[in-house]
């Protein structure tokens, strides 16, 4: 598949190639030089070129190794202190993992806030292990997207390369693959005992999957809405105002298809959407094992599309109080879930 951002070959991997290799992504070979263990709460004087700690047999680096060089080229010019300053490290392909990842070629995506083009187009070019560099803008605590349909969008910006990343979702149910553009959608790291894919397992084991409607009312990228057809849902109803994200759900309709069990149609050009919707639009459906609609638009509109459904999943940012969009389900949807 080519990658809407960067029109690589390589970014978009189908899902069950993935879940295929993703335990062997980030591990160490016999060959694999020991873990360097730096410390990330001061200034590393030696000096880490694109070889330093670089296996001979697999060609891999460790984490600490690939930060280390990024503030030696960069540091000073940035007035970066530590290996802790440098950036949020995401994972290409993210997994929850119990050990520090030993890195491949784009394999990385660094969140920063002390950046500039010129200074992003240097490491790009000199640390073959980073995929993209996103500047952050706000605090890290700032949600990325939009609050709500009247509230600008908070974004970062891609300096260079591409935010193109891709998580592994694991539940006992099944897992599937979200891709999703960093610089535009909330950064989410999978974990291990997530409370979100807890609250889809406890609907699994008693049974309100299997069989259900179920509206995903602020869907981001898809994550709960698809795992949920995964579980047995039989028909999945997608929404979101953010176009970036319902970008995002189409692919990995796309991605997971052959996990879903699904053929995937775009019924409008996303290109000549708004950026934030208002009435609901349905831009593709998915059919097959289950039949999936994705709709772009505000949720508060969203039942002149849907007449009803079994379940209704809330998922807002943090600081947004769900409880209005709760109520105003409550004669449209027989159980509302807020996660």
């Amino acid at each position: 598949m080519i990658c809407p951002t960067c029109g690589s070959p390589e970014c978009i991997v189908p899902a069950e190639a993935v879940l295929e290799e993703i335990y062997r992504f980030y591990q160490a070979c016999s060959a694999c030089p020991a873990e360097p263990n730096l410390s990330k709460d001061i200034f590393i004087n030696e000096i880490f070129d694109r070889d330093t700690l670089r296996c001979l047999g697999c060609g891999k680096r460790p984490l600490d190794a690939v930060m280390a060089h990024i503030l030696g080229l960069v540091g000073e010019e940035l007035s970066i202190r530590s290996l802790k300053e440098v950036g949020t490290p995401l994972l290409a392909f993210g997994y929850p993992i119990p050990y520090p990842p030993r890195l491949s070629e784009k394999s990385l995506i660094l969140v920063m806030d002390s950046i500039d083009k010129s200074s992003a187009d240097r490491i790009l070019s000199q640390v073959p292990e980073i995929r993209g560099i996103i500047q952050r803008h706000g605090l890290s605590s700032e949600s990325v997207g939009i609050l709500d349909t009247n509230i600008s969008p908070h974004i970062y910006s891609l300096l260079g390369g591409c935010d193109m990343r891709c998580d592994v979702i694991s539940s006992f149910f099944g897992e599937i693959c979200i891709y999703k553009n960093q610089s535009k959608i909330h950064i989410e790291f999978p974990r291990r005992n997530s409370a979100k894919i807890g609250i889809l397992e406890g609907l699994y084991n008693k049974g309100l999957l299997t069989g259900a409607t179920l509206v995903d009312g602020f869907c981001g990228p898809g994550t709960l809405g698809l795992l949920s057809a995964l579980g047995g849902a039989k028909k999945v109803i997608l929404n979101d105002a953010w176009l970036p994200a319902i970008e995002n759900v189409v692919l990995n309709m796309e991605v997971n298809r052959e996990i879903l069990g699904i053929g995937v149609e775009k019924i409008v050009e996303l290109e000549g959407l708004g950026l934030v919707g208002r009435e609901p639009v349905l831009v593709a459906r998915g059919s097959g094992a289950l039949d999936i609609e994705v709709y772009h638009g505000d949720f508060r509109m969203l039942k002149k599309a849907v007449k009803g459904c079994d379940l209704l999943l809330i998922d807002t940012f943090p600081g947004i109080d769900p409880t209005n969009h709760a109520r105003a389900w409550r004669d449209t949807a027989k159980r509302v879930v807020i996660i």
